[in-house]
């Protein structure tokens, strides 16, 4: 993957959760959607991503080694936004102090 191609991404989706943590009677079950959101780097399909997922990374190295990686089902999507697009090559040094 060229580090040009990075795309960064903002998902909402739907997550599994715990119904309970504890003996609980069916009617007192939680019936709401746990609604998360997820900002990373988009990792396609075509360059390793799992497929049906969206797949995203936190960070990447020169050798293509990355981490912190999050598959999200597509059909638990519910909002996808692509926030920046084709970063700089480059890589930057920060300053001395």
């Amino acid at each position: 993957m060229m580090r040009s191609d990075l795309t960064y991404i903002y998902v909402t989706w739907h997550d599994a959760h715990s119904g309970s943590e504890t003996w609980t009677n069916v009617r007192e079950l939680d019936q709401e959607p746990v609604l998360v959101r997820t900002a990373g780097f988009l990792l396609p399909e075509s360059d390793g991503g799992k497929v049906g997922h969206i797949t995203i990374f936190q960070s990447i190295t020169p050798n293509d080694d990355v981490d912190h990686v999050l598959h999200i089902p597509v059909k638990m999507v519910q909002s996808f936004k692509c926030i920046q697009i084709n970063f700089a090559d480059e890589v930057v040094s920060p300053p001395r102090v």
